[in-house]
């Protein structure tokens, strides 16, 4: 049998043709009985009709138990390998996409656009020009030992360089997914979200039930208005500020029920609240890069000598109520994590809140486990962890987009006069800066950095700075555009959550979120939205991440969830089922 399976397989490489069944010539449709001495009409009926069962109907059986199983399995391994081949032919034929830069690597000599954290760089936090091009040269080889070649500044090592080359055997290719462009370094855009995130470590301990009436929220809405590249929904009030604009993600709170509703593991019940470092302006917490020796030091990796100092943790662990909180758990969680819980509190609802078009919802006699069930369910959310494929090709072999902070690092110099670099004049003539120059003082004095002095870098919560690999597009986008997509396509979008809560100011406790009086009815399609808005944007509140990475990184996240679930739709043995359907995050509608 082993030698048959090998050159089957063998026919198939060096003909590009499936092998043929046994017995071809076999009418598929004869009876039963005349089907006993030829199993190849079996299997072609099987492969030609997409047949339920090459048994035919069950009235007549054909024979004791061990001749039917032979029978189907012979059927079923000449259907599993015509639907191998097909899920590849297809995929093959969909071809590339060619992905464009934004030309900044090109543009700049220094590198001063791309991602270079962990390498050698000069007092201007400029990267040594034979380290980024011996990183070059790793990626245009893929070579495990240019990679190792690769000259380091410290203790930091790069993040998994190798990981987009890896081949995968469901859905799309690595390198056969769509990627726009980033922002180029002095582009308005660029200036825009780079405003944004001065503006979040402004805003990150102000709770959000203060929107409303905070100076420093009104602020913000004033400055952000300014900006000809803000890709932000509007028009900017409180409520939309620091938000997407996808269907139910401007409705309600600003936190997912997802993250706030109690949920259970295990049979172990879980609680939403987490430690949170202390808040900055109303205590006695940090921030990090607040001082242009620790910033260097980080886009230096870290050299031996420096130190990563830990942070500040508040004692008392709360609900998220403000975008340091929001910050934090999209710091600490495990990227699919949060998806995983709302899957469970989602299931946990029972049929009702499953699609009408799950085959089981309304089944008389049966239910979903291995298929259509959680079973199913949580394999096929496992399954889609090689977005992360996709998104570290995007990131090492296409953009080599540079993070935030050293994006934050480049407005600095630029500000004390240090270097020339084109940093658009909206930025540059914001009040914003100021205030993150105050703010930075207020930092380095509590930490007994830089002289108390201030200065125009960017704050950030985790203590390194930005992980080491590149910002575009975000490995939270791209999860969460993946998953959501799979959440929304297994539960009935337009489910109203009951019990919907809210955190209360200081984050202690939740409170009822009333329907009608406090806002909208919370359906699923806007609390997974908004749950994709919280694990992607939470990480710009980290201070890691643009809006622009999050974009990306969703429509990349929608589009591996589109082509491995268009795959899955024909192995089904449940024939009433209709195929997938759900909302895109731009409100398309897609049919699977």
């Amino acid at each position: 049998m082993r030698e048959r399976h090998k050159d089957s397989l063998s026919r198939v490489s060096a003909s590009g043709h499936l092998p043929r069944p046994p017995g071809e010539e076999v009418d598929p449709r004869a009876s039963r009985r005349g089907f006993l001495g030829g199993l190849g009409g079996i299997a072609l009926g099987a492969l030609g009709e997409g047949a339920d069962s090459p048994l035919g109907d069950c009235c007549d059986p054909p024979g004791p138990p061990a001749a039917l199983e032979a029978i189907r399995a012979e059927a079923r391994r000449y259907r599993a390998l015509l639907l191998r081949h097909q899920a590849a032919v297809d995929e093959f034929t969909l071809g590339t996409f060619p992905k464009e830069t934004n030309g900044d690597e090109a543009r700049y000599p220094e590198r001063i656009g791309n991602y270079s954290k962990g390498l050698p760089h000069n007092d201007l936090g400029e990267v040594d020009p034979e380290a980024y091009d011996a990183l070059l040269c790793a990626l245009a080889s893929g070579r495990w030992e240019d990679f190792e070649a690769i000259p380091l500044g410290g203790r930091l090592r790069l993040t998994n360089p190798l990981g987009g080359l890896t081949y995968d055997l469901i859905g799309p290719d690595a390198a056969a997914v769509p990627l726009d462009p980033p922002p180029a370094l002095a582009s308005a855009e660029a200036a825009a979200q780079m405003a944004e995130l001065y503006w979040m470590a402004l805003c990150r301990d102000i709770p959000f039930t203060d929107y409303p009436t905070d100076p420093t929220i009104a602020a913000a809405i004033d400055d952000l208005r300014r900006y000809s590249g803000y890709r932000g929904p509007r028009p900017i009030t409180p409520q939309t500020i620091f938000r997407i604009d996808s269907p139910g993600t401007l409705e309600g709170p600003m936190v997912s029920q997802f993250l706030l509703q109690p949920w259970t593991f295990d049979g172990i019940g879980i609680t939403s609240r987490l430690q949170v470092p202390l808040p900055v302006t109303t205590g006695d917490g940090i921030d990090f890069l607040t001082s242009y020796e620790e910033w260097l030091a980080a886009q230096r990796g870290f050299p031996v000598g420096t130190t990563i100092s830990p942070p500040r943790m508040d004692p008392v662990p709360r609900h998220i109520h403000d975008l340091r909180a929001l910050g934090q758990h999209a710091g600490a969680d495990v990227h699919f994590s949060s998806y995983l819980r709302a899957a469970l509190i989602l299931l946990s609802y029972g049929d009702q809140a499953l699609s009408e078009r799950n085959p089981y919802r309304s089944s008389r006699t049966q239910t979903g486990f291995a298929s259509f069930g959680a079973s199913h369910l949580l394999t096929l959310m496992g399954c889609l962890t090689r977005a992360s494929h996709h998104g570290f090709y995007g990131k090492w072999y296409v953009d080599r987009y540079l993070r935030p902070d050293a994006f934050g690092g480049r407005v600095h110099n630029r500000r004390r006069g240090a270097a020339d670099y084109p940093i658009h004049e909206e930025l540059l003539g914001s009040p914003v800066l100021d205030r993150i120059h105050a703010y930075n003082r207020l930092v380095n004095r509590r930490r007994g950095l830089n002289g108390g002095a201030g200065s125009y870098l960017l704050p950030v919560m985790i203590p390194i700075g930005s992980p080491t690999d590149p910002s575009y597009p975000a490995g939270h986008g791209y999860t969460a555009g993946s998953r959501a997509s799979l959440l929304k396509a297994w539960f009935n979008e337009d489910f109203v959550l009951p019990s919907p809560v809210k955190p209360n100011r200081d984050g202690t406790a939740l409170e009822p979120y009333v329907p009608g009086v406090d806002g909208p009815p919370l359906t699923v399609a806007g609390e997974i939205n908004k749950l994709a808005h919280n694990t992607s944007m939470g990480r710009d509140a980290y201070g890691v991440h643009y809006r622009a990475d999050d974009l990306a990184g969703f429509h990349l996240g929608e589009e591996l969830a589109i082509r491995t679930l268009r795959e899955e739709r024909p192995t089904y043995a449940e024939s009433v089922f209709e195929g997938f359907v759900f909302t895109r995050f731009d409100g398309t509608v897609v049919e699977l």
